[in-house]
């Protein structure tokens, strides 16, 4: 993987149309400029992924927090999960502020019940960051009982009181169908059950709108579902129908590697008899000489975006209520033939 660009003040200063000491002065709490530029400032940082340089002879008097971090079990019993490597980008970042992460790992039982979280009976935690989509009934439980500012992660909902950090399923979708639809594709199918989560109903709609924005029939028979809709089973699986189209996208790597694997032992060669595409750039990449055409979610900003808007609520300086999409890039691969050549 190509290493990140490091952003510098002056990058935010050309993306923003201002000085880089306005910049620098908004960042490290000096007088010169309003509050409204301020905070215009850290979301743009915050979006770039740029990282505050400290030097020995600067004293900061940073106050120390206590996070709570909810994951659900599920996420993390297979290796390697996006969730939990989510969950020590966060740990990395508060530390960086000099504050502390507690994590509570919730198994479906607790979930479904709607049991408090333990933490909150042992420590003082003056903010929570809750990974991943659980029961929404849990989650509006877990909101109203804990009683400090929420960050969810990688999930959306109603609450007005809560601020959410997503990546951009819909968006990265969009690309990675344009991808095999310009590759010549017209006969594609979508491997996901967008009953499950809002990240995968994102991903298929998604999906579905390149379809229809190039013109291209939705194949209900080509629409496979890979896991349980209720959200808490997260094994996946699926049967390939008699019929096959060109190529699939699914919704996410693991699936797009399972799907590998079953076109082979029916006989078929990826991509020479059918294209594949995944979503997340995440736990497959080395797999064999298979180099997965798929859309990589920037694990680094979605922490330091969530934590930012965290501390900054725990601090009086955010309203909530944002939802915030963080983009990813585009990741070429070997697993889509081009049938125009």
């Amino acid at each position: 993987m190509a290493q990140k660009k490091e952003v510098k003040l002056e990058d935010i200063a050309q993306e923003l149309g201002i000085s880089i000491v306005s910049v620098s002065n908004a960042l490290k709490g000096k007088k010169g400029v309003s509050e409204k530029l301020r905070e215009k400032v850290q979301k743009k940082a915050e979006e770039l992924g740029y990282e505050m340089k400290i030097s020995d002879d600067t004293k900061i008097d940073r106050k120390k927090y206590y996070i709570g971090i909810v994951v659900a079990e599920r996420y993390i019993k297979e290796f390697p999960s996006f969730y939990m490597d989510i969950y020590k980008r966060i740990a990395q970042e508060t530390t960086k502020r000099g504050s502390f992460t507690i994590l509570e790992i919730v198994n479906e039982e607790k979930e479904k019940s709607c049991q408090p979280l333990s933490f909150f009976s042992d420590e003082t935690v003056h903010g929570l960051i809750i990974i991943g989509e659980m029961n929404e009934q849990y989650i509006k439980t877990v909101i109203k009982m804990s009683e400090v500012p929420v960050v969810c992660v990688d999930y959306y909902g109603t609450e007005q009181n809560v601020d959410y950090v997503v990546t951009d399923s819909y968006g990265g979708m969009q690309k990675v169908t344009q991808y095999v639809i310009d590759q010549g594709h017209k006969e594609i199918g979508f491997i996901g059950n967008q009953k499950a989560t809002n990240s995968i109903m994102d991903r298929y709609q998604g999906f579905c709108k390149t379809l229809m924005k190039n013109r291209l029939p939705e194949r209900k028979e080509w629409i496979l579902s890979d896991r349980r809709s209720d959200g808490y089973g997260y094994q996946i699986d699926f049967e390939l129908p008699e019929q096959l189209p060109t190529a699939f996208i699914c919704n996410c790597d693991k699936s797009a590697y399972l799907l590998a694997e079953k076109l082979q032992e029916l006989g078929y060669q990826v991509p020479e008899d059918i294209s594949i595409a995944g979503f997340d750039y995440y736990g497959y990449q080395n797999k064999e000489k298979m180099k997965l055409v798929t859309y990589e979610n920037d694990e680094r900003a979605i922490a330091q975006i969530s934590v930012s808007i965290l501390m900054r609520r725990i601090e009086g300086k955010h309203s909530s209520g944002e939802i915030r999409i963080v983009e990813g890039k585009f990741i070429h691969g070997n697993t889509v033939r081009n049938l125009k050549s």
